[in-house]
């Protein structure tokens, strides 16, 4: 039964529970105070040196890629936390050094910003560390709740436009006016007192260009990698050495399979890149073999398992905190402790590793699965269920969200499913089941497709309807924004599983849903009562 050996559907460990770390950890919450007081504060010296006409743009898309690096969960070790800290206290230092010395050889009067962190050659990361955990206690005396709860959805708000920003920058494609408008975000933390007013508006500017550059997302992955269609995908492994690609990084993984095209190393996905064997371009590939790993969010097991090297692709927010080190690498800006930098897509490294490793003593059979759609069987498909919701054989849609696979989901909607009137339709990116009045469409949490998906069902169903209901079962940093850009496109009904204090205060999360309307999963029984 081995490798990874969970029943079928159950997929009850991911990195959270398999770790037992499912918090923020005090020092990375320092860590996080430390570089967010230094990112606003270069954000304020880089929007005054624009209006002098000096050129930031490599400055700005490195601003954003250092706050998109604040949502990723993977462990650096002291070092590299001070060394991150101080190269971007350095480059705060000097680009207020030049707007100084712009002002002056202009003759014109500079409106410097009082620097709140000031830090010295011979302080130690405990010691920056401390500074943070002050400058939160401080923020939490000075702001009241509300202003707190706002300041906190905004950063999250930031911190989501700004990761869609640098995916999108993978593939080539730059939007000026979203990195613009994160830096206005993350220059509101600059005022005196916490601006409420422009921070609500920002948050729902910043949910509707994060659905813009998903939408741009979804466009570049069609130009790179070709038209999508149904595919079976081979969960089953066979005898001999081979490469694990995880994360969600398409681009990274197209590159490691083009550097190996000429060599006969199998290479197996992992976690959301199931997704890249439905595109065509990957299906030229003869040593792309198929998928290693049962639930999208194991990390812990499924590594632990896999019998040789492994690639963190870009953007990977794995917790690999107790794995052992040796044979991971990554293609990330900043490679966390013990794990190995790839640079400039040279795997020679990587291919050196892989004669050392065991590799699959012999092959393991396992059931494939389906990925995917036929755009044009998903058409007919919705022009069906919206033929049946006029004539009124249909009185309600529930459509079921990208997932984290837990068990706790899956118990959640096999009751779900029992209790439904049978004149209700499901459409579901998560949970599956032999059902008549059920939609499955497998797109391995790819909320590019997902929009591809969406924005089709909307043709032809209005969104306002009351006879629709969203559930939500997977919460990461995007899913703040999709709740917003559905409660503005009029959605009436969301119902959202529980959010990881890792991705948002739970405190501050609650406001968020009273402000919005969301509604808690509760049981199946009382949420289908509240629904009908």
């Amino acid at each position: 039964m081995f490798y990874n050996y969970n029943k079928s559907g159950s997929f009850e460990y991911n990195e959270c529970s398999g770790s037992g770390m499912c918090s923020i950890a005090p020092s990375i919450s320092s860590f996080q105070e430390v570089m967010l007081i230094i990112l606003h504060s270069i954000t304020f010296y880089v929007l005054k040196l624009e209006k002098l006409n000096y050129n930031c743009n490599e400055i700005k898309k490195s601003l954003v890629a250092n706050i998109s690096n604040l949502i990723s969960s993977t462990v650096y070790s002291d070092e590299q936390l001070l060394n991150i800290i101080i190269c971007n206290y350095n480059d705060l230092i000097r680009l207020k050094r030049e707007y100084k010395e712009l002002c002056k050889s202009r003759d014109i009067e500079c409106r410097d910003l009082k620097l709140k962190l000031k830090l010295k050659p011979n302080m130690g990361l405990s010691d920056v560390l401390s500074l943070g955990q002050r400058f939160i206690n401080i923020k939490n005396k000075k702001m009241d709740a509300t202003q707190k709860c706002y300041a906190e959805l905004l950063f999250v708000a930031i911190k989501s436009v700004s990761l869609s920003i640098v995916k999108l920058l993978d593939f080539g494609h730059e939007n000026e006016y979203a990195i613009s408008k994160v830096l206005d975000a993350v220059n509101t933390f600059n005022f005196s007192t916490f601006p409420l007013n422009k921070a609500k508006i920002l948050i729902s500017d910043l949910a509707a260009i994060d659905l813009e550059l998903w939408q741009q997302r979804k466009d570049a992955q069609t130009e790179s990698f070709g038209s999508i269609s149904k595919t079976e995908v081979s969960f089953s492994t066979r005898a001999g050495k081979a490469i694990l690609v995880s994360g969600s990084s398409l681009n990274d993984l197209y590159n490691l399979l083009n550097y190996l095209k000429d060599k006969k190393i199998d290479v197996y996905t992992h976690g959301d890149l199931l997704i890249a064997h439905i595109f065509e371009k990957f299906k030229e590939f003869d040593n792309l073999k198929g998928h290693f790993g049962t639930a999208n969010d194991n990390c812990v097991l499924d590594f632990a398992t896999f019998p040789g090297p492994i690639l963190l692709t870009k953007h990977a927010t794995q917790n690999i905190e107790y794995l052992i080190r040796g044979r991971l690498f990554t293609t990330s800006s900043i490679a966390p402790k013990g794990v190995t930098k790839i640079e400039d897509n040279d795997y020679s490294v990587m291919v050196a590793a892989l004669e050392n490793s065991k590799g699959f003593a012999r092959a393991h059979k396992r059931d494939s699965v389906a990925v995917g759609f036929d755009i044009n069987y998903l058409s007919d498909k919705l022009d069906e269920i919206s033929e049946k919701l006029d004539k009124g054989i249909i009185q309600n849609i529930f459509l079921f969200g990208m997932s984290n696979f837990s068990n706790e989901q899956a118990d959640y909607f096999d009751q779900f499913l029992k209790l439904i009137p049978k004149n209700s339709y499901v459409i579901s990116f998560s949970y599956h089941c032999p059902c008549e009045n059920l939609l499955y469409l497998n797109i391995a949490n790819n909320f590019p497709l997902q929009l591809t998906v969406l924005d089709l069902f909307f043709s032809k169903i209005p969104v306002t309807s009351n006879q629709l209901t969203f559930f939500l079962t997977k919460c990461d940093a995007n899913t703040l924004s999709i709740m917003i850009s559905l409660k503005e496109k009029g959605v009436k009904n969301i119902y959202l599983s529980s959010c990881p204090p890792t991705i948002i205060n739970p405190a501050v999360m609650n406001s968020f849903m009273q402000l919005y309307s969301i509604n808690n999963l509760s049981s199946p029984k009382a949420d289908l009562n509240k629904i009908l």
